[in-house]
């Protein structure tokens, strides 16, 4: 018979899912993702689809992540990988993902499951397994060690890969194994068991509270742990009060503490009153009586044990135990004598009660090296550990009654991460983070913070309990890391990371794109057995294989074969890196193409032949560019012979001031990474004779890769470039002519042509005028003012043809820039005054340029009145000066204004032109933007505007220099 099952609702599974459910397309793009995305990374459905999913992946992590995607698609079966991404709150969120590539459907999909709790337990408990004060290690169900801690290491002098895969009875007395391995098969049993462990180190015999607990996993033992705790200070401090106990015997009877006696049949000998009220006797009826007979729930107790322990032995027994009988916990002091046993009690209920909370918080701090604080509900510190002390420096004298943050404070801490926590903190939840701190000593230390809040029997808060972990060596990996991350990602380097057996397991991209292998192509692989060849030389391989058979660097130049089967010259390097114990466990290689460098060595030889028979000038100078050998052509070509050469720089006999330095500074960055340079270039013969030539500069480096010399050839190009010259100052010329023409075309068309037609059409009219008319005089007046008009027009035309004709003949004098400044200020000062204003400089003094004085004045004498002109009336005038001075390329001056401002879009080709205002509210000719600019480029300079409506306008100013500094070329 059927029964009737509800149908199966995946989309009602999808919705309510914990677990992330979407898809992707083959190019990253998410198609679909289940509401769980809000409750995990804090985005909603609608945020994430159609975005790229890189979007939301932590940076770190996302070249990976491409890779597995990659690996899935190509797969076509299920596929597990771990990444990050993060939160919308910024906060990182591990992810752990299950994803299967659909090929029909060109689909991804995949299921996402938050693990970062889950890896925050695991990292807890392996720092809890690591840093225990105890000695610790797991065995595998075959009875072999699968892990030590590091007291566990210290303790037997063993190193963890000593043991590793060994029996207990590789470290262990035969006793000592034989006595683990019962307790080891009950454990086995699903049994957590405790013993006691004899070892004998070092001539000592150390007794060991020991633990073994069954790990279980799928109610099967998959391993065992074993704790084992040092008693032997314990027991030996319990011997020395068992002594002092049996000195201080006559003093413990006098005492008036609650005292019984019982007699050698265990039968009460003597009660006093507090012993009575104590346990709640009485004397008339118990004396005589005994005490297992009137009391036989304790027959085997804890009383009758040590009570027993003292008849049989002799020995006094001092314990504390609880008598349920009055709910009592009382201290026990036993004596054995010849009559029977002396018993002294003390009332400590209170004090175990105490005793209990406070051998929690000792369990914490003793059984950790790190810092513990117990801190008031203030923070303020009322007791340190000595792990705290070794940490910070401070004793718990320094520190009582501060607050940590007080105490550790340091100045670059960002106080974000505890400031995030402390309103939790404040309402009684326990807390964690990551602080930097300072020691007492200044030096800064990482913490990791635990704190825990503790409540009183109200559930009050009364006091929080702080761990703190020393993460610092961590924290400073983890830069170093992400520094090397990040060198390594944009190196231009190939860069490769090896196992001990140099077997490839992490490559860069840069070697992807050298060689055209892929990661997954290499990994697991000998970088050589892919890249070698045919011509690859066998001895250079073996020295580098033996070389790194002996842990040593490995370093040669190789011919290697890419995946394409192309031929490259590369230089490998590869360090090997040790870990803490001293062994060898990987290398990281580096391989730089050096093709382009064997190329030129090679061509080079060539060369050498070449250059003693060549018409060209050759010389060879070293590193630092001193000459060490020149050929005849360079003395047929400068007038300087080898000798006179030898020792100098290039740029000491070839350069003058005419010489332009930044055509070869442009390029000495590539001659340094070993490319061969061209350039033309001004120089001068012995006889002062200028020559342009054209240079070709190739860089030697020899086989370390260290710069050893340069070969330059010049080739002599003056009629050629002379030519050029004259040919591009003629296209100069004629283009300056026709602006001017341009300029004269449009005063003629509209300044000239209306004053001149108003002027002609008034002198007609006046002729047929009646002279004593107020008609003929306004007719008069009004041929006046275009009269007027058409002077104005003629000046301007007059000034524009001066300055023309004056560039040719400029007279360049050494300007200081401050002082003009000054006196075109004090000219415009009555303006100035009247407006408010203020001009700010900056300018350094003895500041100056090669430059016409009357131009410069003129510059700023033009922009300064524009300023006042067209300042905004919502403000005071502000005009601020600055002066860049370079001494190679000359000097820029900006000159801003926060004036009214105008659209430089809507001038657009306009700016600077004649007659073109861009103020309709103001009057002006439109001359002065025109001049300034004019002047400038008669001086060789040249000049920028930005305007902005409402804000202002800044004027960016630049004169060149006419003399420069030499430097090699």
């Amino acid at each position: 018979m059927k029964t009737n099952q509800p149908p199966f609702d995946f989309e009602k599974m999808v919705r309510h899912s914990l677990d992330i459910m979407g898809s992707l397309d083959r190019n990253g793009y998410i198609l679909f993702v289940s509401d769980a995305c809000q409750t995990v990374l804090g985005y909603e459905r609608n945020e994430l689809i159609g975005a790229h999913y890189s979007r939301f992946l932590h940076p770190e992590d996302r070249v990976a992540t491409s890779q597995a995607l990659r690996e899935v698609c190509a797969r076509g079966r299920k596929t597990d990988f771990e990444n990050r991404y993060l939160h919308s709150n910024g906060q990182p969120v591990l992810m752990r993902w299950s994803g299967v590539w659909s090929e029909d459907e060109e689909t991804l999909y995949c299921v996402g499951r938050d693990i970062t709790e889950q890896k925050a337990r695991e990292q807890r408990y392996q720092a809890l397994f690591d840093n225990s004060p105890d000695l610790v290690f797991v065995e595998s169900p075959e009875g072999l060690v699968m892990e030590v801690n590091q007291v566990f290491q210290k303790t037997f002098h063993l190193g963890e890969e000593q043991v590793t895969g060994a029996p207990a009875s590789a470290f262990l007395s035969s006793e000592a194994a034989a006595v683990n391995a019962l307790y080891f098969e009950q454990a086995l049993r699903g049994n957590a068991t405790r013993f006691e462990l004899t070892l004998a180190m070092e001539g000592e015999t150390r007794i060991y509270d020991t633990q073994k607990y069954p790990v279980l996993v799928n109610n099967q033992v998959v391993c065992v742990q074993t704790v084992a705790k040092d008693l032997t200070p314990v027991i030996h401090s319990y011997e020395t009060i068992r002594q002092q106990a049996k000195k201080l015997h006559n003093i413990f009877e006098s005492i008036t503490d609650a005292f019984l006696t019982l007699d050698k049949n265990w039968n009460f000998a003597y009660i006093n009153s507090e012993a009575e009220r104590l346990f709640s006797l009485n004397r008339q009826y118990h004396i005589g009586k005994n005490a297992w007979e009137e009391f036989p729930a304790e027959m085997q107790g804890e009383f009758f044990q040590h009570y027993q322990h003292a008849a049989q032995t002799g020995k006094s027994v001092h314990f504390e135990a609880y008598y349920a009988g009055t709910d009592r916990w009382v201290e026990v002091k036993a004596f054995p004598s010849e009559e029977g046993l002396s018993i002294y009690f003390d009332d400590v209920t209170e004090k175990v009660k105490a005793r209990k909370e406070l051998e929690k918080l000792s369990l914490v701090a003793s059984k950790t090296t790190n810092g513990v604080i117990i801190t008031d509900r203030e923070r303020r510190i009322e007791w340190v550990n000595e792990g705290f002390t070794r940490l910070t420096g401070y004793g718990l004298e320094e520190a009582l009654g501060k607050k940590p943050s007080e105490l550790l404070h340091n100045p670059n801490t960002d106080t974000r991460a505890f400031e995030s926590v402390r309103d939790r903190m404040d309402s009684g939840e326990p807390v964690s983070f990551e602080i930097l701190n300072s020691r007492k000593n200044g030096e800064d230390i990482w913490l990791s913070v635990q704190v825990n809040p503790i409540h009183d029997e109200k559930g009050q808060l009364s006091r929080f309990i702080t761990i703190q972990s020393d993460i610092t060596e961590r924290v400073k990996a983890q830069q170093e890391l992400g520094k090397l991350a990040l060198v390594a990602s944009k190196s231009k380097n190939s860069v490769i990371i090896m196992d001990r057996d140099r077997q490839v397991e992490w490559v860069n991209e840069a070697f992807t794109i050298l060689t055209g292998y892929t990661l997954p192509e290499v990994a697991g692989k000998a970088p050589y057995s892919l890249l070698a060849g045919e011509e690859t030389d066998k001895a250079t391989v073996r020295q580098i294989i033996e070389a790194g058979e002996q842990g040593l660097p490995i370093e040669g130049e190789l011919l290697v074969y890419k995946k394409s089967g192309e031929k490259r010259w590369f230089r490998i390097e590869a360090t090997p890196a040790f870990d803490e114990g001293g062994n060898l466990f990987r290398f990281i290689g580096v391989q730089t193409d050096i093709t382009e460098s064997v190329k030129a060595k090679q061509e080079l030889e060539m060369l050498s032949l070449v250059a003693s028979k060549t018409n060209n000038s050759v010389l060879i100078a070293g590193s630092d560019w001193r000459i060490t050998w020149v050929n005849e052509g360079f003395t047929r070509l400068t007038g300087y012979s080898l000798e006179e050469a030898s020792g100098k720089m290039p740029s000491e006999l070839l350069h003058d001031h005419r010489t332009d330095p930044t055509t070869y500074a442009a390029l000495e960055g590539k001659l340094l990474d070993g490319e061969p340079i061209t350039f033309e270039v001004l120089n001068v013969k012995k006889n002062g004779e200028a020559v342009w030539i054209n240079v070709d500069i190739t860089a030697i480096f020899n086989e370390a890769g260290q710069l050893t010399r340069f070969i330059e050839v010049q080739t002599d190009i003056s009629a050629l470039k002379n030519s050029e010259l004259e040919l591009t100052q003629s296209a100069k010329d004629l283009y300056r002519h026709n602006k001017d023409l341009e300029q004269f075309t449009y005063i003629v068309s509209h300044n000239l042509r209306a004053p001149v037609a108003s002027a002609l059409g008034l002198a007609n009219l006046l002729a047929r005028m009646d002279k004593g008319s107020a008609v003929y005089d306004s007719a008069l007046a009004n041929l006046k003012e275009s009269v007027s008009r058409l002077d104005t027009v003629m000046k301007d035309l007059n000034k524009i043809l001066s300055i023309r004709d004056s560039k040719a003949a400029l007279e360049l004098d050494q300007v200081d820039v401050p002082l003009v400044i000054q006196q075109v200020a004090s000219s415009l000062q009555e303006l100035l005054e009247k407006c408010g204003g203020e001009i700010i400089t900056d300018i350094a003094e003895g500041c100056s340029v090669l430059a016409n004085r009357a131009y410069v004045y003129s510059v700023f004498y033009n922009l300064l009145s524009n300023a006042i002109k067209y300042r905004s009336p919502e403000r005071a005038l502000s005009v601020r000066i600055r002066c860049f001075c370079n001494n190679t390329k000359g000097v820029l001056i900006s000159f801003a204004d926060n004036g009214s401002g105008f659209d430089t879009e809507a001038a657009g080709t306009n700016l600077f032109r004649l007659y073109k205002r861009f103020h309709s509210d103001r009057e002006g000719r439109g001359m002065g933007l025109y001049l300034v600019k004019t002047h400038l480029e008669a001086m060789g300079g040249h000049v920028e505007v930005s305007s902005e409506v409402g804000v202002g306008t800044r004027f960016l100013i630049y004169l060149p220099h006419q003399q420069h500094e030499h430097i090699p070329h």
